[in-house]
């Protein structure tokens, strides 16, 4: 055999080693961005204010989205869920009263928790709860806040639901009605959500429980965050000082929230 010909064969035989390679590595692509992304990990963008300080505006965080469990495409079952959603976990979910969005809370109560607030107090199974390290207070500038229940300005789809009735009242009927307070009984396969900047939050005590089944999964870490407000395209040189360094790669943990 010349060189001529042992030179062809090599040329060969590193381009069935190449085509072979590729072929594995689009393989293991479509497998790991096609397949397993969907029920592994995924990245949201925080777009509100009401999670600070555990979470800003502008951060980007990965939630985990088999921790609950992996539901089944096109039904609501799920599997391997062998960890229920817990309190104080963070978790992404399609909130009851807007399909078409993702929402970010805390879980404060379970199914068959009861729970109410008066000020800035929550009380889970009629025991107040410390969460002054991971909550805040400010101004409220929704329309109506006081205590929990009732709830606030709550959707068309609770007033006609016998789950609901007694805790869509307004404020002074709801007093009139239980003198005493009349906290509320999470029901069975959902979970009571709420910001941790508490006045500012749209939540649960609004527009009601989340089911389980609309859970996407739980936050686990803050992969990237930047304040970008305000930058003009002749100012990109300030890019660098919009990036909050020190947030990068922060843990989002589960807080403790009663037993």
């Amino acid at each position: 055999m010349n060189t001529d010909e042992r030179l062809s064969n090599w040329q060969r035989f590193r381009k069935t080693i190449v085509w072979e390679y590729t072929q594995v590595i689009v393989v293991a692509l479509i497998l790991v961005f096609g397949f397993i992304r969907p029920f592994v990990v995924e990245a949201f963008k925080i777009p509100s204010g009401s999670m600070e300080d555990t979470l800003l505006v502008g951060d980007r965080i990965l939630v985990c989205k088999f921790i609950y469990g992996i539901k089944l495409p096109g039904t609501d079952i799920r599997v391997f869920d062998f960890h229920k959603p817990t309190r104080g976990d963070v978790f992404v979910f399609i909130p009851p009263h807007e399909t078409n969005r993702n929402f970010i809370k805390r879980i404060v109560a379970v199914e068959g928790d009861t729970v109410h607030t008066k000020g800035r107090t929550l009380y889970v199974n009629n025991i107040a709860v410390e969460d002054g390290d991971f909550t805040k207070h400010v101004s409220s500038h929704f329309r109506r806040g006081g205590d929990f229940p009732p709830f606030r300005s709550p959707p068309p789809y609770m007033n006609n639901n016998e789950l609901f009735k007694d805790f869509t009242l307004s404020d002074n009927q709801f007093r009139r009605r239980f003198p005493e307070g009349n906290p509320y009984v999470v029901p069975k396969g959902m979970v009571f959500a709420m910001g941790d900047n508490r006045d500012q939050s749209s939540d649960s005590r609004t527009w009601g429980p989340v089911e389980v089944n609309r859970i996407k999964g739980q936050a686990f870490m803050v992969y990237w965050s930047y304040n970008g407000k305000g930058i003009k395209i002749w100012e990109l040189w300030k890019i660098f000082g919009r990036i909050r360094y020190n947030r990068i790669g922060k843990m989002i943990t589960t807080e403790h929230i009663q037993d």
